[in-house]
C-alpha cells in the first residue's frame, strides 16, 4: 500500500510541476534553472541537498505568492532527478493579525501547489507573539494576545497614537520575534528567502542596528554573522516594548545562538525574472491589490488596518454634531462590508472601537492634559465626573463606577492607567519607543509629532 500511495503522490508532483513550469516564461524556466543550481550549491552539493532546510516569509503580497511557487517548483525539478531534495518552511505572516479572506487566500495558494500534504513542507503562521502550525481560520483572542494589545494600547496613550506610528516600525520587532521563533524550532532552517529587494532588506538592517544600539542591546547582533542573532535581538526590544513599565527594567539580550549561522540566501538577480507579471498569478487565483506589491515591506502587514484606524480617526476627530450617526451592519444606508472590517480589526487584539477611539485620542498622558476635550468629543455625559476621574488616575479615592468606566473606556487596569498619566516610564524605554514612533511601516521618517512633545511635558531627558 506505502509503494502505491507513493507513486500516486509521485505522480501528483510531477503534474503539479507541469502545471508550474507551462505558466512560465522561457526567460522564467531558465532562471529557475539557475535557482536550482544555486540551492544545490547553498547545501553543500547534491548529497546534502535533503537536509537543507530553507524558510520563506510569505506575505500578503503577490510577489510572495510567485516566489513561493518558484521555490515548490525548483523543489519537485530536484526530486525528479535526485532520491531527495530540500525542506521548505513556509512562515505565513500578516500583521497584527490575518483575516479570515488573508488566510484563505493562502490556503487556496497551497492547495494549487499541493503543499499539505507534503511532509517536505511545513506550513505555520504567527499569531500573537507565537509561531503555530498555518490553518484558515484565525483563533479566537486569547492570552498570547493580550500582550500585544497592551503593547499597541500603551504604546499609542504614552508615545505616538498616530495610525502610521501605532502600525509603523513597532510591527518589524513582532515580525523578528515570530521569526525568531520559527529559526529556533527543533529543525532550524539554514536559510532564509524573501521577495523583499536587496535596497530595502538594507534599509531594515541599518534601521535594526540602529535600534538595537539606540536601545543599549550588548551582544554581537551582526546579520552578515548569523540573521537568528539579529531577530533574537529585536526580539528582546520587542519584550521591552510590551514591559515598558516594568520597574526593574529590561535586561540585555540574551545569548547567540548555537549552531551554523542562519544566512539570506540571496536571488536579487534572478528575481526580476522569477517575479515578473506573468500567467502564475492566474493558476494562484491571486486575490490581492497590484499596488500591494509596490510595498515590499509592508507586505506582512494587514493591507487594511492602517485604511480602518485612518478611517476611525478621521471620523472621531470631528465634532459630535457633525458626525454621521453610526451605521450597523445590515441597516439601511449602512456598508455591511465596512462595519465588519473595522469590527475585526479591533477583534484582532481584543479592542474594542470605543478603545481604539481612546487611544487615538491619547486622554490620559501628560496628567490628563487630553481628557476634558475628549470628553468632550466622545464623552459628553461624563463631563460632569471629570474631577473624579483625574482623582482615580491620581491613586486617590473615587467612586468605583468612574474606576470602571476608566478601566472599560480605555481597555487597560487601572494600575497603567495611572503611570501613563504619571508618565513613569523607564529611560531606556522612552528611547526605544520614541525611535519606533519615528518610522512608518516602510521604515520611512515621520516627521516629529507626539512622541517628543510628550517627553519634554513628562519630564524625560
Amino acid at each position: 500500500m506505502t509503494a502505491i500511495h507513493d507513486q500516486a503522490m509521485h505522480y501528483i508532483y510531477q503534474q503539479v510541476l507541469e502545471r508550474l513550469l507551462k505558466h512560465m516564461s522561457k526567460a522564467q524556466r531558465a532562471s529557475l534553472q539557475l535557482l536550482i543550481q544555486r540551492l544545490l550549491v547553498a547545501a553543500g552539493g547534491p548529497e546534502y541537498i535533503g537536509t537543507f532546510r530553507l524558510l520563506v516569509l510569505q506575505g500578503c503580497d503577490r510577489r510572495s505568492a510567485r516566489l513561493l511557487a518558484i521555490l515548490r517548483a525548483a523543489q519537485l525539478s530536484i526530486a525528479l532527478r535526485a532520491p531527495v531534495t530540500f525542506q521548505l518552511q513556509v512562515l505565513v505572516v500578516s500583521l497584527p493579525v490575518a483575516d479570515s479572506a488573508t488566510l484563505e487566500s493562502h490556503e487556496r495558494n497551497f492547495s494549487v501547489l499541493f503543499l499539505q500534504e507534503d511532509p517536505r513542507v511545513q506550513l505555520q503562521m504567527v499569531e500573537g507573539r507565537e509561531v503555530v502550525p498555518f490553518r484558515s481560520r484565525p483563533s479566537a483572542a486569547g492570552e498570547r494576545r493580550l500582550q500585544a494589545r497592551d503593547a499597541l494600547l500603551m504604546f499609542g496613550h504614552l508615545v505616538d497614537a498616530r495610525p502610521e506610528a501605532l502600525l509603523g516600525s513597532r510591527l518589524h520587532l513582532e515580525l523578528a520575534d515570530a521569526v525568531g521563533a520559527a529559526l529556533r524550532a527543533q529543525a532550524p532552517a539554514d536559510a532564509l528567502v524573501t521577495a523583499v529587494p536587496a535596497r530595502l532588506r538594507r534599509r531594515y538592517l541599518a534601521w535594526a542596528r540602529r535600534t538595537l544600539r539606540l536601545a543599549g542591546a550588548q551582544g554581537p547582533h551582526r546579520v552578515h554573522q548569523c540573521l537568528s542573532t539579529l531577530a533574537q535581538g529585536l526580539g528582546w526590544l520587542h519584550g521591552s516594548v510590551g514591559g515598558a513599565l516594568d520597574a526593574q527594567g529590561g535586561g540585555a539580550a540574551g545569548v547567540v545562538p548555537e549552531g551554523l549561522p542562519v544566512r539570506a540566501f540571496a536571488i536579487d538577480d534572478l528575481l526580476p525574472h522569477l517575479l515578473e507579471v506573468q500567467q502564475l498569478d492566474l493558476m494562484l487565483g491571486c486575490g490581492v491589490e497590484a499596488d500591494q506589491d509596490a510595498w515590499p515591506l509592508a507586505a506582512f502587514i494587514d493591507p487594511m488596518a492602517l485604511t480602518q484606524l485612518h478611517e476611525l480617526r478621521a471620523r472621531s476627530l470631528e465634532p459630535q454634531a457633525g458626525r454621521p450617526a453610526l451605521r450597523l451592519p445590515g441597516k439601511p444606508g449602512g456598508s455591511r462590508h465596512g462595519d465588519v472590517q473595522q469590527v475585526q480589526f479591533g477583534k484582532a487584539y481584543g479592542i474594542n472601537q470605543t478603545q481604539l477611539v481612546c487611544v487615538l485620542f491619547s486622554p490620559f498622558a501628560r496628567q490628563g492634559k487630553n481628557l476634558e476635550r475628549f470628553l468632550q468629543c466622545r464623552h459628553a455625559d461624563m463631563l460632569v465626573a471629570l474631577p473624579y476621574l483625574h482623582r482615580a488616575l491620581q491613586g486617590k479615592t473615587c467612586p468605583e463606577a468612574v474606576k470602571d468606566w476608566l478601566v472599560n473606556t480605555s481597555g487597560l487596569p487601572l494600575g497603567q492607567l495611572r503611570a501613563i498619566y504619571d508618565g513613569r516610564l523607564r529611560l531606556a524605554a522612552w528611547r526605544l519607543m520614541s525611535n519606533l514612533a519615528q518610522r512608518d511601516i516602510h521604515l520611512r521618517w515621520l516627521p516629529p509629532g507626539t512622541a517628543e512633545r510628550r517627553r519634554s511635558a513628562a519630564g524625560q531627558p
